[in-house]
């Protein structure tokens, strides 16, 4: 099909591209400091933002008797992470990765897989008018992606949970919390609740109950 044929070739170039900031860094022989950590939060960006690009485009092409990709199975699960609604009724997503540093730039590759872990669900979602986001990184001083929390990428979250279960992302419908735990085991765990329940999530994290 030529559509499909100029969308690979699309895809190519921007994997060329890719591959030629890869070869930069090569080149500038183990750079480090400023420079050689923009160059990594470039080339991470990009290669996450074609990963996005891959995926929606690419869908359409699968014929539809076919189970997509990011269907909510074994292999994506351990790939991306996994969603449930608690007893308590709040949504609980788990992410196999930490959130990523945001010091130069941060792509939207987070923010995607968590709407199609939502989109792929079969859960009748929650909907909260007034509702706590609570991100919980669990790393240690070395397998962490950035230690100060300016630098932690975060903000894709609420975009991906407008719309699904909460009306949008302002201060008034949706308050933050942004906590971390030591643990050998790196993942993120994002709740979102009503609102009055962040003082039992907030009680619960720190008994180690969640």
């Amino acid at each position: 099909m030529p559509e499909l044929r100029n969308t690979l070739n699309d895809l190519q170039n921007d994997a060329i591209s890719i591959l030629r900031q890869l070869s930069g860094m090569l080149m500038a022989n183990n750079e480090n400091g400023r420079v050689g950590a923009k160059r990594i939060d470039d080339y991470l960006c990009e290669l996450e933002n074609l990963c996005v690009k891959s995926r929606m485009v690419l869908d359409k092409y699968r014929p539809q008797e076919l189970s997509p990709l990011n269907t909510i199975n074994g292999n994506s699960i351990d790939i991306a992470g996994s969603l449930e609604i608690t007893n308590e009724g709040w949504l609980h997503i788990t992410l196999n990765t930490l959130l990523p540093n945001c010091r130069h730039r941060v792509s939207n590759y987070i923010g995607d897989t968590i709407g199609r872990l939502i989109q792929n669900s079969g859960y009748n979602l929650p909907y909260f008018d007034k509702a706590f986001l609570a991100i919980v990184e669990y790393c240690n001083h070395e397998n962490h992606n950035a230690l100060d929390s300016d630098n932690k990428g975060w903000k894709m979250i609420p975009n991906a949970l407008k719309g699904s279960v909460i009306e949008d992302d302002s201060q008034f419908v949706l308050s933050i919390g942004l906590f971390s735990e030591l643990s050998e085991d790196t993942r993120c765990e994002i709740y979102v609740m009503p609102y009055e329940d962040s003082s039992i999530f907030t009680a619960m994290l720190v008994g180690g109950l969640v």
